[in-house]
């Protein structure tokens, strides 16, 4: 097991950092962020992957507009197969390193740290890099990341303290979970469930991501669970890996947050008095949406023809695989259930896994609209068990509150996938605050430089 005190100890060594990049996910984002902050970096990609970043070369600073694109590449951009053929004092400011296999980078750890390289931490970084578990990050990466090295395994749900674990101790609503029973053909439910399910599950033809399988009630699910076995589209091992759930109606909001160790420790004047430094610490910076395929696109038919639409014979599953991502902003009245749920699942992190979340992550969260106990709904909002004045008025005395409620249905503890929507005209809610373009891409460099000058760099890392 690498610690925490180890990597803290190479990172204060670092004069110049370079952000350490894997070309993949967010990577855009993250190599513009460095960029616009004058952080040289390296994007790590494959042979099948390098031309998405030999075709979008981050160049320049944010001080200037390019209007000669390629003498701006010949000055800025080096492009290797081999870290060792990397030299620090160089005058490139921009890498694109090809390796065979992403899991390559595991073999030139001595190479990176010489060059002072930080690990920007992604959703491919923690599959194609980690392994299971993120084991191999965990136990055989010595760079240092800047974020929460040992939280990044949240994300596989095989192990105990997943997210789901996470988010139920914190308090924060999720998705209602089934049981099932594994049986020859498929799953069995011990009891009639008659309302909307969703079981989640490893497809067997990919498997880092989980296939949906959506039905109206427990007896549907039961069926169309048995089809998919039949048709080798799920293996009957994998459904040990599932799990049911309720199928919330609602808006998916990607809320994205950066936590930053530095501003947890700096002096915020009177907002102190009512907000606690480590809260103020928890940046909100922007909300996505994901696009996915190909139920999307089953979506834009008239629901007569959907009816009549048998995927099955076509080479055409109906699945949601995250394709496109896009820009959205929240009702801002809504804005009082997001920063109370965001700092329980920081605060829960603190505790069980110090020092707890650090950096970029992000909370997958569908508002929906339900009867509400108003008491209850409180105090998850605010987290003191005590009723408050929210700003409701609406409600006669006596009758049924309706109200927004927020259920998160998945974590990201890194840069989540979605910020590319934000790349090169800032997050929203960022932007207001720093009064220029702030995607998480730049928020990452910020910290970084931020910590360089205050001599903290190792306060960022694990």
């Amino acid at each position: 097991m690498i610690e925490r005190e180890e990597m803290q100890e190479v990172a204060e060594r670092f004069e110049e950092p370079i952000e350490l990049i894997i070309g993949s996910h967010s990577a855009l984002d993250a190599a513009a962020g460095a960029r616009d902050y004058g952080i040289k970096r390296i994007i790590y990609t494959t042979p099948g992957r390098a031309e998405i970043y030999l075709s979008n070369p981050i160049v320049g600073d944010s001080k200037k507009t390019i209007e000669d694109l390629p003498s701006e590449v010949r000055g800025n951009v080096i492009v290797r197969k081999d870290p060792r053929d990397i030299q620090k004092s160089g005058s490139w400011r921009h890498c694109i390193l090809i390796l065979n296999r992403y899991d390559d980078v595991l073999k030139f750890q001595s190479e990176l740290q010489e060059l002072e390289c930080l690990q920007i931490p992604n959703r491919a970084f923690s599959v194609y890099v980690g392994g299971e578990g993120c084991r191999r990050i965990e136990n055989d990466f010595a760079i240092p990341i800047v974020g929460s090295r040992k939280l990044l395994k949240m994300e596989d749900r095989r192990i105990e303290k997943n997210y789901y674990w996470y988010l139920e101790r914190a308090g924060i609503p999720c998705p209602k979970e089934f049981g099932y029973l594994i049986v020859d053909d498929g799953i069995k439910f011990e009891r009639d469930i008659e309302q909307p399910l969703v079981l989640k599950v490893p497809f067997a033809s990919r498997r880092y991501e989980r296939g949906f399988v959506f039905a109206a009630d427990s007896a549907e699910l039961e069926r169309k669970i048995k089809e998919e076995v039949m048709r080798t589209h799920i293996d009957k091992d994998d459904l040990k890996l599932g799990r049911v759930e309720e199928v919330v109606p609602g808006v998916t909001a990607n809320f994205n947050f950066f936590y930053s160790p530095i501003n947890a420790r700096e002096d915020w004047g009177e907002l102190t008095k009512l907000v606690p430094a480590w809260k103020l610490a928890n940046e909100f910076l922007s909300i996505d949406e994901r696009r996915e395929t190909t139920y999307d696109g089953i979506a834009r038919f008239p629901a007569r023809d959907q009816m009549k639409m048998d995927w099955s014979k076509t080479d055409y599953p109906e699945a949601l695989e995250v394709t496109a991502h896009a820009l959205i902003s929240l009702r801002e009245s809504l804005l009082r259930f997001v920063f109370p749920i965001a700092n329980k699942f920081v605060e829960l992190t603190q505790k069980e896994e110090p020092p707890g979340m650090i950096g970029a992550y992000c909370l997958q969260t569908l508002f929906t609209y339900q009867k509400t106990p108003q008491l209850r709904m409180r105090n998850i909002r605010i987290g003191l068990g005590v009723p408050v004045e929210e700003g409701v008025y609406d409600v006669p005395e006596g009758r049924e509150f309706y109200d927004f409620i927020p259920v998160t249905q998945d974590v990201a503890t890194r840069h989540g996938g979605g910020t590319n929507v934000h790349m090169g005209i800032g997050s929203q809610y960022a932007n207001v605050k720093y009064r220029r373009p702030m995607s998480m891409g730049s928020r990452i460099a910020l910290e970084i430089k931020r910590a360089c000058k205050k001599g903290m760099l190792g306060e960022i890392v694990t």
